[in-house]
């Protein structure tokens, strides 16, 4: 750390939560009182300021005691067979909504992409995109990178991966619009984004159904939950199948409907090396 940061950390005071700065935000440092925020004016606060999730006792709707898990990325592990259908407000006068970044939207929701990536300039704030409570929020060594999982009111949990920092810490309660992170390209990422995904009790759901990114806001809200809305199964109807000919490859129908191998195998079980029967139909889109 550089002499000037220390000399802010010694005789600036703390600012109180209504100040902050988050756009300022450059650091973070462990202290041995918690964790620092420092901003470019050489200003700080402790997270420690941050209002914490409610007890066991106040959780009446087991949306933040049952299968809190702070260690793990997934919570559930169930089967998509298991999830019964509902309703999930996702805004009213309570709870409202903000996108976690505005950028390019340069990859979408696929059966080996399970979320959005959205470009950014590492060191830009990423912000909540619901009210809710920091089940996880750590480096991730599976590819997420330094990663930030927020839990719901309506039990819907959102992902926000390849941060360069992390500015929330688990069990912290936080609303939309609520800086987190800062934006980075840490894990499997091959520049700066923001991976963003949703998830209902870990089972991915295309943020597209739910989001008009174009414009920057909820396409309703409300989201029906039933297994069709799901990944595959909502994308049936628009589905592409080729039926196998003489020398037709994988790689070569990859390249004729404008996708990749490994997408053409998730869809349909396959192995890249499996042989192809003539005569048999597969999906490829």
């Amino acid at each position: 750390m550089s002499k000037k940061w220390l000399l802010a950390l010694v005789f600036v005071p703390i600012m109180s939560h209504a100040q902050r700065n988050v756009d300022a935000v450059v650091d973070t440092v462990e202290s041995k009182n918690g964790t620092v925020l420092l901003y470019k004016n050489h200003t700080w606060e402790f997270l420690e300021n941050e209002p914490v999730m409610m007890s066991i006792e106040e959780d009446s709707t087991g949306v933040f005691s049952k299968q809190w898990i702070n260690d793990q990325i997934f919570a559930y592990r169930i089967q998509r067979d298991s999830i019964k259908d509902t309703l999930l407000v996702l805004a009213d006068s309570l709870h409202t909504f903000h996108m976690p970044i505005y950028g390019h939207l340069f990859r979408g929701f696929t059966y080996t992409h399970k979320g959005l990536d959205i470009k950014l300039d590492k060191g830009d704030t990423v912000r909540a995109a619901f009210n809710g409570v920091v089940r996880y929020a750590k480096y991730n060594r599976g590819g997420f990178g330094n990663l930030v999982i927020i839990r719901h009111y309506n039990g819907l949990e959102s992902y926000y991966g390849h941060n360069s920092k992390l500015i929330v810490r688990v069990n912290q309660v936080v609303k939309a619009g609520d800086p987190i992170s800062l934006g980075g390209s840490t894990g499997r990422s091959r520049g700066p984004h923001c991976h963003f995904e949703l998830r209902y009790k870990d089972i991915p759901l295309d943020a597209l159904r739910v989001i008009d990114f174009d414009n920057q806001k909820l396409i309703a809200q409300t989201f029906p939950i039933t297994k069709k809305v799901f990944y595959p199964n909502d994308y049936d109807v628009n589905a592409v199948y080729h039926k196998i000919k003489t020398g037709d490859t994988l790689g070569h129908l990859a390249k004729k409907y404008h996708t990749n191998v490994k997408e053409i195998c998730a869809m349909n079980k396959l192995k890249p090396n499996s042989r192809l029967r003539v005569g048999s139909t597969i999906r490829v889109r």
